[in-house]
């Protein structure tokens, strides 16, 4: 019998202290002091990969990439002058210290709330995860108060072992399209229904944008257009696909 999502969702936040000392035993020295004087300036949130392969137990030895939000709209250049940066998209930040990348974003800022798809004017933090395109990105660490932020579609994700849509408002359906297999191979998972039908349903009107938006994510195709469209007849043949 599967889990209540009442029991998973038990289970991750007894899991609170063991992640934060996970977090820091992955970084080096440079990144912890960086991420401790931004703490003491705003509350900050670690989002997405981290958080996802912690849970299905894809564990790394030193991270390369962190995702974090904060909360206050700090300008960065100037309280840290040294720091090597550069402006990602939606107004945030990425920045190198040693080894590891790290992109910050304003949740402010974020597309989710300033393209319509949210209007609350209080409690941002609580409902970030009703905006994420992926279920697995539906989760949250604060590293202030040392807690997870979980949404149900998060609980989902660990329950059924699929990937599935949140909310299919995304400013980038091509590489939501391209980043569905690559997550699909990475984590041996299968897709949600509703995520077939948004990779079905959105294939051919950004068919000619596959190539570059791999080339601008990953540095490379991946996938070639043949693959993807051989791909897209298997999901049109699936029993997921044709359940009425």
């Amino acid at each position: 019998m599967a889990k209540k999502l009442s029991k998973i969702r038990e289970e991750v936040s007894q899991k609170s202290e063991q992640f934060n000392t996970y977090f820091y035993s992955n970084i080096p020295e440079s990144v912890k002091d960086f991420v401790d004087s931004l703490k003491s300036k705003t509350k900050i949130y670690i989002f997405s990969g981290i958080i996802r392969d912690y849970f299905i137990n894809i564990k790394q030895d030193l991270f390369r990439d962190i995702d974090l939000i904060i909360e206050d709209d700090i300008a960065l250049e100037l309280e840290y002058q040294n720091i090597k940066y550069q402006k990602n998209s939606f107004g945030g930040y990425k920045i190198d210290i040693e080894s590891c990348t790290i992109d910050i974003w304003v949740i402010k800022k974020t597309w989710a709330l300033n393209n319509g798809q949210l209007k609350f004017e209080f409690d941002f933090i609580n409902t970030l995860p009703q905006t994420t395109f992926f279920n697995f990105s539906s989760i949250l660490f604060s590293l202030n108060k040392k807690e997870f932020i979980i949404g149900i579609d998060f609980l989902r994700f660990l329950r059924d072992k699929k990937i599935e849509i949140v909310s299919k408002k995304n400013p980038y359906p091509e590489l939501c399209i391209v980043n569905s297999f690559y997550y699909r191979e990475k984590l041996n998972f299968v897709f949600g229904k509703k995520l077939i039908f948004y990779i079905i349903n959105y294939f051919d009107e950004n068919y000619e944008k596959l190539d570059s938006i791999q080339v601008k994510h990953f540095k490379a195709i991946k996938y070639s257009k043949s693959f993807l469209s051989e791909e897209i007849n298997k999901l049109k043949r699936s029993s997921e696909y044709n359940y009425k």
